[in-house]
């Protein structure tokens, strides 16, 4: 061990003696075994114990030439008592809700609101292999019966923190309400009463469909079904959209960038269809899910 001792006098503007005082520094070194001797060092001037009520030292970094912050000494070979922390809980977060699911896949719901998207034209009459309904059971049915099976499923699963419509189309729209409204209890049973009401007719305008739940900035989540190409591009039914012009009015009034996953029902082998809700899906960031 090396001992340095230094003498400091501090003197009065008058030039007066006040003080002399003594300062010893301890500089311990690692032994053989690279372990701080627990003898060395200074003790605690002030009488300061440890919880075990031994004197508190302290020693200085080895290898350090200048005397740096003391580093406070117990035992290492006595274990420290467990610290009693409270537990954390982290504050409320309503984005921590379940995500809805649709066809098993979770909807990626930034805004905890989401609005469904749903095919009702003519072709929706195709009938449809047997199905498990949202209650377990297998049942049969056409293309709009199994949609609004999984339709109910998911609103029913809804969150009560979430937000939610529903838009029905053909060649126009149909809206469970005007806006989105909270997954209430009763919200929820009114919108199943509504769409089990909802029958297959009439022509394919997705792309006004999709603009129109697109009108709501504050909605970041969009399901979208359909079993088939789009056409006709207005409600009256006098003007004939291209894909592109359908893709374009979706795209163009997506300002608020929402997502808007697609599933197509019944079109595996019609690939104007599918390729049409794959580029829908890519334009605005979500996935495209194949339902046979």
């Amino acid at each position: 061990m090396k001992r340095l001792s230094a003498v400091g006098v501090g003197f009065s503007a008058g030039g007066s003696a006040l003080l002399a005082t003594t300062l010893l520094l301890s500089v311990a070194f690692a032994g053989p075994e690279g372990r701080v001797d627990p003898n060395a060092g200074r003790v605690d001037p002030n009488g300061k114990l440890d919880q075990y009520g031994n004197p508190v030292r302290y020693v200085l970094d080895r290898g350090i030439d200048l005397p740096v912050a003391p580093v406070e000494y117990t035992d290492p070979a006595i274990p420290l008592p467990p610290i009693d922390r409270p537990e954390f809980t982290p504050p409320d977060d309503p984005r921590d809700e379940p995500p809805p699911t649709f066809y098993g896949e979770e909807i990626d719901a930034a805004t905890n609101s989401i609005i469904y998207v749903i095919d009702n034209s003519g072709s929706m009459t195709i009938a449809v292999e047997p199905f498990v309904d949202e209650t377990g059971a297998i049942k049969g049915g056409n293309r709009l019966d199994r949609a609004k099976a999984e339709l109910r499923r998911s609103i029913t699963a809804l969150p009560e923190a979430f937000k939610f419509n529903v838009i029905f189309f053909d060649e126009c729209t149909m809206l469970c309400w005007g806006g989105k409204q909270d997954a209430t209890p009763p919200n929820k049973q009114y919108a199943i009463s509504w769409l089990n009401g909802v029958q297959p007719d009439g022509w394919t305008n997705t792309g006004f469909a999709t603009a129109t739940a697109l009108g709501d900035k504050d909605n970041k989540a969009i399901v979208l079904l359909s079993d088939g190409s789009p056409n006709f591009l207005d409600c009256a039914m006098n003007y004939v959209g291209s894909f592109d012009q359908h893709r374009e009015l979706i795209r163009s009034n997506n300002t608020q960038n929402a997502r808007i996953d697609c599933f197509g029902i019944g079109i595996t082998t019609d690939p104007d269809a599918t390729g049409f809700m794959r580029q829908v899906a890519a334009q605005n960031g979500g996935t495209y899910i194949s339902i046979d």
